[in-house]
């Protein structure tokens, strides 16, 4: 029968391999425990900074402004709106079309995906706010997430209607065949599926920080000997594998997709201004017509852009996280590489 150690030992390296990282597991178990806590925290910090060198690189700056609390993203009506817009026209044609039940249920995901981020607003916007650096990677990229799945399907499966019938806008299933296996389609469904580890997360690192300020209000408790850092708990560190994972696939995708936020949030206040136009000005309006012609041949460029984009994308991305995870080998020599713990990332 294994050790508690030896289970820790063992639940240690497959969280380290699963985040993609090879392992000799030999050499890891044969480290002491405060060794392997501190290679664990190094290696996993040192995958977070290549995706925060990416993150970097980008423009989330309207989604950072509202520091945690998705109810203050200046574009979080327009994300419900539209989702409802959506919602309505797929949910409609999806009785007889098993496309439009697919993009149903991307829509339902999306739901999901937004009513956590409302729901744990406060918890997040609390986190984010003490500079923990993992949560407010949670927090951008699941918004980034879902602009991303929103903009995906506007532009690939929407066109406006110019002619006068019931409904303001049609949708084209076979307009772009693998919209459905879509990279920012992908990931709002592996975010929604798992929120339920987001949370844990999230009730792990509130605990810790209670934990933090009480100590650092006591003169009299010790610091922390083995690592700085809140990977030093055992229930954080199994947890974190499958989100580094989420938020390394978004940042990457949108990275090495290099279409800007701005453009997807572009083609979403289009959608909404249009469908609230042919409602209140009559379709068959010819203003309407003509303005609605121009947005679908913008939309059209878009859908084209964002397809190519998103296939070279997927090879180039896949490409540079093998890359990394192969600077991330852990063997006989990485317990004296190891750097100072004070250095670590997930503060």
């Amino acid at each position: 029968m294994l050790s508690e150690q030896s289970r820790a030992n063992i639940a240690l390296a497959n969280t380290l391999i699963e985040c993609g990282i090879e392992v000799n597991k030999p050499d890891f178990y044969a480290m002491d425990e405060a060794t392997q806590l501190k290679v664990t925290d190094d290696k996993l910090s040192e995958m977070l900074k290549f995706i925060t060198d990416k993150y970097n690189s980008l423009d989330f700056s309207e989604i950072e402004k509202s520091g945690g609390d998705i109810r203050k993203f200046k574009y979080f009506r327009l994300l419900i709106d539209n989702c409802t817009v959506l919602e309505n026209i797929y949910k409609t044609k999806s009785v007889d079309d098993e496309g439009a039940k697919k993009y149903a249920d991307v829509i339902s995901d999306i739901h999901k995906v937004i009513d956590f981020l409302t729901d744990k607003s406060d918890k997040i916007s609390t986190l984010y706010k003490a500079d923990n650096g993992v949560v407010q990677l949670i927090y951008t990229s699941s918004v980034a997430g879902v602009i991303y799945a929103i903009g995906t399907l506007i532009s690939n499966t929407i066109r406006f209607v110019t002619t006068e019938i019931d409904t303001p806008c049609e949708v084209l299933y076979d307009e772009i065949p693998n919209t459905i296996k879509n990279i920012h389609i992908k990931n709002i469904h592996s975010v929604a599926g798992n929120l339920s580890s987001y949370n844990k997360v999230l009730d792990a690192f509130m605990d810790n920080l209670k934990n933090k300020n009480k100590k650092s209000m006591n003169e009299g408790i010790a610091p922390i000997v083995i690592s700085a850092t809140v990977l030093a708990i055992m229930s954080i560190i199994l947890l974190l594998p499958r989100i580094i994972i989420l938020i390394r696939e978004i940042i990457y995708s949108i990275y090495y997709g290099r279409v800007k936020i701005s453009d997807m949030l572009g083609a979403q206040a289009d959608l909404i201004r249009v469908n609230i136009e042919s409602l209140e000005s009559g379709r068959g309006n010819t203003k309407i017509i003509a303005r609605q012609k121009k947005i679908a041949e913008k939309l059209e460029k878009w859908k084209n852009r964002i397809a190519v984009n998103i296939d070279s994308a997927e090879v180039v991305k896949n490409v540079q996280i093998k890359k990394e995870n192969k600077s991330l080998k852990i063997d006989s020599n990485t317990a004296f590489e190891a750097s100072n713990p004070d250095d670590g990332l997930l503060l």
